[in-house]
């Protein structure tokens, strides 16, 4: 299933035609839950907001100057299961452009089980979910600046992937 997604960096905007729910993934898809309408925003930090130059980092020419991910969608329930509210935990995982797992504690990363192994992840939010649409929002602080290349974002909930995208940092 093809479609349009449209990423932001800063306030430029690229659009890209991906696969939202890839069906290479080795990993098991959630039954009934999805991640739908996703989108990306790169920004260099928040005082420059606005500022959508592509610059290289000083000491490093392989990182970008680009900090901060703003990833949101709408967590949405495809077979009507979820009925009653329950707590669900979503967490982002973020592959860099060399396949390594953008993953520090001290700004949100953590692990959990997928496919019976211990698996890094890069952000999580806990969220009431009563099965109707749901915003999620996820603001990472990257400790460090994102590098140039393509970068992989999949979404999990309860150990199953819900979606996946792909951002492009030149």
């Amino acid at each position: 299933m093809n479609r349009l997604n449209k990423i932001v960096f800063g306030i430029g905007v690229a659009v890209l035609s991906l696969a939202a729910l890839s069906g290479n993934a080795q990993v098991g898809k959630h039954s009934s839950l999805v991640a739908e309408d996703l989108n990306i925003i790169l920004v260099k930090d928040i005082e420059h907001i606005a500022d959508s130059t592509h610059h290289t980092h000083a000491h490093d020419p392989h990182k970008s100057s680009y900090k901060i991910l703003h990833v949101k969608f709408l967590l949405v329930n495809t077979d009507s299961s979820i009925t009653t509210p329950t707590y669900k935990a979503v967490m982002m995982r973020v592959l860099d452009p060399h396949g390594v797992d953008i993953y520090d504690p001290a700004t949100g990363g953590g692990l959990f089980l997928l496919n019976g192994k211990e698996t890094p992840y890069t952000y999580k939010v806990s969220t009431k979910y009563d099965g109707k649409p749901l915003q999620i929002d996820f603001l990472y602080n990257h400790s460090k600046h994102f590098r140039h290349g393509l970068h992989i974002i999949e979404l999990y909930v309860d150990g199953l992937k819900i979606g996946e995208e792909h951002f492009l940092i030149k």
